[in-house]
């Protein structure tokens, strides 16, 4: 399932949520995290440096910080979720970057 964000900055630092709390069910906990961003439109050979540090998990979130991007660039950021039971859940959000 993916999202869309609202435009960011390039300024701007924030901090994306990822929500499983319509997917987990009771005694299952996040155990791993895999955070990914590429470019959907436009140019940005180094869309991995728009993640800013590791993500965190709390309770059945996952919070990823994010900055930067260029201008004109709209990423996909990307979360696979494992969770105790062995399942895994992906979420994606299309993040548009424009200078305004």
């Amino acid at each position: 399932m993916r999202s869309s964000w609202p435009e960011k900055n390039p300024e701007e630092a924030l901090v994306a949520e990822f929500s499983f709390a319509n997917e987990i069910v009771e005694g299952e906990t996040i155990t791993g995290t895999l955070i990914t961003c590429s470019v959907l439109s436009g140019t940005d050979a180094s869309p991995a440096l728009v993640l800013n540090g590791a993500p965190t998990v709390v309770g059945n979130s996952v919070l990823q910080p994010f900055h930067g991007g260029l201008n004109g660039v709209t990423y996909l950021l990307r979360c696979v979720a494992t969770l105790s039971s062995g399942r895994i859940l992906v979420r994606s959000a299309s993040l548009p970057v424009l200078f305004q």
